[in-house]
């Protein structure tokens, strides 16, 4: 599952909890009947009824679940990344090492000096020029 997909799967979580909680009247009662008591009543013993709270409280736990599986999923693929970043590190780093011991083998083991090197690499370049 890529990034992508646990972040457009964690917005939908979260809009659904607001929907539950914020957009829908099912944890007070609707403006309609403050102005209605006999409805009101009704309202609330039907809400009793159908264990509305419970339900919504059991849902809101649910979702709750949904929420940390994402956040874990996502923290899964963080830290993949930060692993193949940290791999491209220390190749960069063994790259270094190596271009460092070929110019201690090429100065100190096969005996060719500063000037035997720049001499060296100016043919080089010259070379290079002419082609």
């Amino acid at each position: 599952m890529s990034e992508a997909a646990v972040l457009r799967k964690a917005g939908e979580l979260f809009t659904l909890s607001h929907l539950i909680n914020l957009s829908s009247d099912l944890l007070d009662t609707p403006d309609f009947y403050w102005d209605r008591d006999n409805l009101e009543k009704i309202y609330r013993k039907t809400c009793n009824h159908l264990n509305i709270s419970r339900r919504t409280r059991v849902m809101n736990e649910k979702l709750s679940q949904c929420v940390e599986l994402t956040e874990l999923l996502r923290d899964h693929l963080k830290d993949k990344h930060h692993t193949r970043l940290e791999l491209m590190i220390i190749f960069l780093i063994l790259i270094e090492v190596v271009f460092q011991v070929f110019h201690l083998l090429e100065r100190y083991y096969w005996g060719l000096n500063d000037e035997e090197l720049e001499n060296k690499s100016k043919t080089v370049n010259q070379n290079q020029l002419e082609n």
